[in-house]
This record gives C-alpha cells, sequence and structure tokens, in this order.
C-alpha cells in the first residue's frame, strides 16, 4: 500500500506544480430528469437494491458472540459473528409477532426479542418460546429466522438483500478489492453511525464527494483551510473509481526524498464503491457514506459512519474521534447536503434541460456514465 501512496502523491505533487487536475477527455452533459423522473429513479432503486450491499466494518462483529443491527432501504437486517466465526445476516424480524429482535450492537449469545422473550441463538435458530404450549409445533423452517447472504471481505461486512442471490464481493469488487483489503479496516476501530435524511436525489448525494472543485466556495472556511480546491488524481478500476485530494501540508514536500514521504499526511483518498458507497481515507481515520435512494426521486438517506486506526483505549482518544466524526458530518449536513437541497428544488423545475460536468470532474462523468450504463441507456 505505501508504494500506492506514494506513487499517487508523486502524481499530486506534479498536478500541483502544474496548476491542474487530471481531466476527463471532454465535457458530460447530464440530463436534469436523471434526478427528478420517476421512472428513472424506480429502475435506479432496484439497480441498488440487487447490488452487493456494504453495510459496516468488519470490526463491528469483532469476536464470536456479537451481533449489530443495520437498515438497509426499509430492510432491517441482523448481522452476527457465532461460535464458528463465520458472519451471517438475517431479517431482524421476530417470527412470533415481528417484533425487531435487536437493537443496536454488542454482544450476546442469546438474542431476546423485547415484546414476548422469543430467543435466537446467533446462528438464527429459535432456541426459547415461553409459553409454548400456547402454540402449534412448527415446522423446522419456521424456527429460524429467514437468513441472507453475507461476507466478510476486505475489512467490511457485506449482504445480499436476495436470500436467492449470489453474493460474491471479490467479484463485484474486481481489481479493487486487493487494495482495499490492504488498508485492513477490519481492524480499525469503529466510533458510531449517524443518519442523515436529505431532500435530494441520491445521486445528488453522491456527487458531493466525487470533485473537489467546489471547496474553495462551499467549504471556504471548513475543507478548504486544509485541502487543495480543483486538483485531483483520479483512477477507475471498472464500475468503481478512487479520487485522491492533495492537502495543503503537500507543498511542504516539494523537496523532501520519498524516502521519507509520510503519504497520509499529504492527501486524502476517496473511494466510489460502485453503485452507492463512499469511503473517505485520512491518516487518522475510514469513514463510510451508504448513500440509499429514499421513497422518491428527490428524497435519499445517507449512514455515515466512522472507524478510528488508533486505539479507542482512552477518553482522550474516544474525544478527539468522536471530535472529527463530528465535524465531518456537520460539515456534509450543512454545506454539501444544504446546498444540494437548493440544487434539487432547482432540477425539480425542469427550466434547465441538463447540467454540465467539466472535464476537472472525473469521479462525477465516471459515476454517472457507470450508472446509465447498468441501466442500459445510451449515454448522453
Amino acid at each position: 500500500m505505501r508504494d500506492e501512496l506514494v506513487d499517487v502523491t508523486r502524481r499530486a505533487l506534479k498536478l500541483r506544480a502544474e496548476n491542474t487536475t487530471d481531466l476527463a477527455d471532454a465535457e458530460r452533459l447530464e440530463p436534469a430528469a436523471h434526478y427528478t423522473d420517476p421512472d428513472r429513479f424506480a429502475r435506479e432503486r432496484e439497480l441498488v437494491l440487487a447490488a452487493p450491499q456494504l453495510v459496516g466494518y468488519s470490526s463491528e462483529l469483532p469476536e464470536p458472540g456479537t451481533y449489530a443491527v443495520k437498515d438497509v432501504m426499509g430492510t432491517p437486517v441482523l448481522l452476527t459473528r457465532a461460535k464458528d466465526g463465520k458472519v451471517r445476516a438475517f431479517h431482524n424480524i421476530c417470527r412470533h409477532r415481528q417484533a425487531p429482535i435487536a437493537t443496536g450492537c454488542g454482544a450476546a449469545q442469546r438474542l431476546a426479542c423485547p415484546y414476548h422473550s422469543w430467543t435466537y441463538d446467533l446462528t438464527g435458530q429459535v432456541v426459547g418460546v415461553p409459553g409454548d404450549e400456547g402454540f402449534t409445533p412448527q415446522r423446522s423452517t419456521e424456527t429460524r429466522l429467514p437468513e441472507l447472504p453475507a461476507e466478510d471481505y476486505a475489512g467490511f461486512l457485506w449482504v445480499s438483500l436476495d436470500a436467492s442471490r449470489e453474493l460474491d464481493v471479490a467479484a463485484h469488487l474486481g481489481e479493487l478489492g486487493p487494495q482495499l483489503a490492504a488498508w485492513d479496516f477490519g481492524a480499525w476501530h469503529p466510533v458510531g453511525e449517524k443518519r442523515l435524511d436529505a431532500h435530494i436525489n441520491w445521486k445528488l448525494a453522491l456527487d458531493t464527494f466525487a470533485e473537489n472543485y467546489h471547496f474553495a466556495t462551499v467549504h471556504s472556511t471548513t475543507f478548504a483551510t486544509v485541502a487543495h480546491s480543483n486538483c485531483t488524481v483520479f483512477d477507475s478500476f471498472g464500475r468503481h473509481h478512487r479520487l485522491v485530494f492533495p492537502l495543503r501540508a503537500i507543498d511542504e514536500i516539494v523537496d523532501v526524498p520519498e524516502s521519507d514521504w509520510a503519504p497520509l499526511d499529504r492527501v486524502v483518498v476517496i473511494y466510489a464503491i460502485y453503485p452507492n458507497i463512499v469511503l473517505s481515507v485520512t491518516a487518522v481515520n475510514g469513514e463510510i457514506f451508504r448513500v440509499y435512494p429514499g421513497t422518491a426521486a428527490g428524497e435519499s438517506t445517507t449512514y455515515h459512519q466512522n472507524a478510528w486506526r488508533f486505539p479507542l483505549d482512552s477518553d482522550d482518544a474516544r474525544a478527539s474521534a468522536e471530535a472529527v466524526f463530528d465535524y465531518a458530518h456537520h460539515t456534509v449536513r450543512d454545506e454539501d447536503y444544504a446546498l444540494a437541497a437548493r440544487l434539487q428544488a432547482n432540477l425539480e423545475t425542469g427550466l434547465s434541460p441538463h447540467l454540465v460536468f467539466g472535464r476537472n470532474e472525473p469521479g462525477l462523468q465516471h459515476r454517472h456514465a457507470v450508472i446509465t450504463h447498468a441501466l442500459g441507456e445510451p449515454q448522453p
């Protein structure tokens, strides 16, 4: 991983010296209707539902006897790591009266529904029914929670929302998989998870992470104070891509030998994982943004998670990690998404037929080209 980081840092320094950025071959005119049309939105939603779902860090299930609960586009998911160490996923719905079995995350060998205490082990088996004389003996298929395909791969937890669909995360990630695994995210320390509901199309939410051209204006007092604007190293990995944003501190190593570089002190690495995941990596943390289509074209939900590279073994360490998490979340919410809501309102007027993605916005172009191709539509 160090060789890869040195290479992208070298490329970022060259772009800085030339006062430019990686460029696409041409501008792209994206139809405004792609953010508002209900029929296209419905097809996009099905596309996201069908994809492998990255739902968190492997370290959220750090050892056998742990569990975590997630919401994925309205599907309540219970993740467990049982005695055999295997990660499993189930619908978080009791077989009795459909109450949620668990909330949050924690350690337990058994989970009891809070309604009538039907109890399940971490393989999904019903192991206790109070007052069982009141129930007809159930068929074996009804004494287990419905299971979803799940994997622990490249430091992340993955599920398929379709029990009949094979989950092959290695194939999904392709050549990006080994690079993600090299970060060893599974050993990082979860800080928390925040939910952000916004009146913006899910792709408009993703767009905010796909370029740093906007830093100088939208983030003039926040991100722009530590990172350069309109300077990005871009690489695609099939349906996924990576952006590298140079920090202002990169200018300090122009004359420093590469052997002495600490690249992550000089750049931020942003991965776009098809179709709806953003992963941001810095010297101290890794952030996941799980962006989901809402119930209408102009609605979306983002789950923002943070993991800390270093142990959270003191109050000071925990406070530092939470401060960084809060800072990033408030900036995305109050600057990126607040402005994006105004864009969404303009898009919905239908007064302008398209948006312009510049040559200096290759991440935007790549993301939208991939989604358009996946929908079987011609490129604009």
